[in-house]
């Protein structure tokens, strides 16, 4: 019997207004430190994979490094770049400069034809 009056005590207690608020605080605070530590675990994945990807970004920079200065330890590699940043030839060399004739129009060929040739050119294009 006194044992039935202590377990009934003990229910009780445990089943108090003031327990349960007690139990509901503690539950709700275990729970934002869990959200907390996930939200924490998936920004640390995305800024694991954006490292990654910017390592992979500067191995292949550092490799066209590499290929750069090995292409100026040689001779000609330092004679090219020269060339390039300062727009310079060597002695004996010459420029050859190309032009495209469909860029050059002649101001007597078109005006030979008629409005009407003209504008169908213009429409379908030179055939």
């Amino acid at each position: 019997m006194k044992e039935l009056q202590r377990k009934q005590k003990i229910r009780r207690v445990i089943y108090s207004i003031p327990s349960l608020v007690t139990l509901l605080i503690l539950t709700f605070f275990l729970a934002r430190g869990a959200l907390r530590v996930i939200n924490k675990e998936w920004e640390s994945a995305a800024r694991l994979k954006s490292l990654a990807e910017k390592a992979a970004v500067i191995t292949l920079r550092e490799q066209e490094l590499k290929g750069g200065i090995a292409r100026l330890q040689t001779e000609e590699g330092l004679k090219d770049e020269i060339k390039e940043r300062f727009n310079v030839i060597q002695e004996g060399e010459r420029v050859a400069v190309i032009v495209d004739d469909r860029g050059v129009s002649s101001s007597t060929g078109t005006s030979t034809l008629s409005w009407y040739k003209r504008f169908w050119i213009a429409i379908m294009g030179d055939k």
